[in-house]
């Protein structure tokens, strides 16, 4: 295949699949009060729906590794979107939360190996551009966030909560074509890591930063897609609608740093330590706001909060620029993905609980702003501008 075709076909596929990333994520919590006219979904179950997107990317980190080393990266993710698309079929066609679950579990375990995966397609086709091409699919995974909570309740409301959740398997399929066309690119991925090969990732102090970034933003963003429109009702008297639009805002709010960061932090690597500071202020400033303020001012609050995950377009681009090798942005993607979404899953969980045992929304509001705060950490070993296979042979 010609390196100009074989370009074109990444890009599209990279782009295409970065579109599915967050559907699956989304869609669902908007339209709960819907599916709980057929299925029964009591607030612990809501909970278990909740985890399952940062628990499956979890487990995720481990399964992309062995076949990834086989078939390559091209056939991995092939299968990863057929996942993707069962997943979404099964849920749309779902007659009790088991098999809701199940099917939310199939589809987040696809997105979770393209997550992991992604990083290694743009470092694979397009290394020396890394920037501008992981500023485009961090856009578009998080415009994928925006429409699929944007756009659940108005179709819900036309053609019923499952064609609401089903129609994603249609765009999902179409990352299919792509990817089927660069499979004679697919081949197996090295495994050394070099002279530190023998030294666990985890011993990398860059790489427990980058996954402490990606911790923050993820519990940000998963608490959020699991419980802020319940929160906002609850807590702030907003209407069900009201509820979704504010989801809405709070993801749209993921474009300008989408954009900017990716290309900021590859042009100015001091720059780094400055946005994860940046981003853990607004967390904390969204949080009191929403804990806090009345009605009028809400949305002006669900902003600030909104721009809280600005680290994680950073630290999808730190998997990079930190690496000197392609089998190093393997190791980090998966070592800092499957920490933040462990770490995730165990406070998304969390927040069920407290909802459950204090009736309100108030201790988890505050259990936000503390990690908030604790992210700034990231930021002071980040400042040493240290790569993870130096650390990791020394």
């Amino acid at each position: 295949m010609k390196h100009k075709t074989g370009s074109i076909l990444a890009a599209l596929a990279i782009g295409l699949l970065a579109i599915n990333l967050r559907t699956a994520v989304s869609s669902f919590s908007p339209i709960v009060t819907y599916i709980q006219t057929e299925i029964s979904l009591p607030i612990v179950t809501i909970g278990l729906l909740g985890i399952a997107a940062p628990m499956a990317f979890a487990i995720a980190t481990s399964l992309s590794y062995r076949p990834t080393r086989r078939l390559g990266v091209e056939r991995t993710l092939t299968l990863t979107v057929l996942m993707i698309v069962s997943g979404h079929l099964i849920r749309a066609l779902a007659w009790d939360s088991t098999s809701l679950f199940f099917g939310s579990l199939l589809a987040l375990l696809g997105v979770g190996i393209g997550n992991v995966l992604l990083p290694v397609m743009v470092r694979k086709y397009f290394a020396h551009r890394v920037g501008l091409v992981t500023s485009i699919y961090i856009s578009l995974t998080a415009l994928s966030a925006t429409t699929g909570s944007l756009v659940a309740v108005p179709v819900a409301e036309v053609a019923g909560w499952r064609f609401s959740l089903g129609q994603w398997a249609i765009l999902a399929a179409l990352t299919l074509v792509p990817l089927i066309a660069l499979r004679k690119n697919s081949t197996p991925e090295k495994r050394s890591l070099g002279r530190g090969a023998q030294k666990a990732i985890w011993r990398s102090p860059t790489a427990v930063a980058i996954a402490a970034t990606q911790g923050m933003t993820s519990v940000l963003g998963y608490v959020s897609f699991a419980w802020l429109p319940l929160l906002l009702i609850e807590h702030n008297e907003v209407t069900v609608a009201q509820g979704g639009l504010l989801l809405s805002l709070f993801a749209v709010m993921g474009l300008p740093a989408s954009l900017l960061v990716p290309i900021l932090a590859t042009r100015y690597h001091n720059s780094h330590k400055y946005i994860v500071w940046f981003s853990g202020t607004m967390g904390i400033m969204g949080t009191l706001g929403i804990l806090f303020s009345g009605n009028e001012s809400l949305w002006f609050w669900v902003m600030l909060y909104g721009l809280g995950p600005s680290m994680f377009p950073l630290a999808l681009t730190l998997f990079n620029l930190r690496s000197r090798e392609r089998s190093t942005v393997l190791a980090v993607s998966a070592f800092g993905q499957g920490m933040s979404y462990i770490f995730a899953t165990i406070i998304v969980f969390s927040v069920g609980v407290l909802r459950q045992v204090t009736g309100g929304w108030e201790a988890t509001l505050w259990l936000l702003l503390a990690i908030s705060a604790l992210s700034l950490f990231a930021g002071v070993q980040l400042a040493k501008n240290h790569f993870v296979d130096d650390e990791l042979n020394h």
